[in-house]
């Protein structure tokens, strides 16, 4: 008698399911952004644009900052001490192997990000 009352627990949906409950979730948000009018969609699409202009911008400044201070710093020792060229020489190494450091962890940054956003 106390089966009659209790109900059966369905059974969890499969890992191939799963991605197809999740597809199909995706596809609904998907249709309900796009009752967006064409202008909305247009500045959001602008919007994202400059955006990403700032970013990279942001970015190739920092670089060419990251390189450039260095170099200038080593050119001034370089006359104060009157080491030429050495110091400079070697803030242009070390501003090279910084900036690289700099753009390589940014774009690991925005990497994991983005992985962060899809999931």
């Amino acid at each position: 008698m106390a089966d009659q009352g209790e109900s059966k627990r369905p059974e969890p949906p499969s890992p191939d399911q799963y991605q197809k409950l999740q597809k199909d979730a995706e596809q609904l948000r998907q249709s309900a952004a796009s009752g967006q009018s064409d202008q909305a969609r247009h500045r959001q699409q602008v919007q994202g644009g400059m955006q990403a202009y700032v970013r990279y911008t942001g970015i190739g400044m920092q670089f060419l900052l990251t390189m450039l201070l260095p170099l200038g710093l080593g050119y001034w020792l370089d006359g104060w001490l009157n080491t030429t060229p050495w110091l400079m020489v070697s803030g242009a190494a070390l501003g090279g192997v910084m900036g690289m450091v700099f753009v390589v962890r940014t774009v690991f940054r925005m990497e994991a990000k983005d992985k962060a956003r899809n999931k």
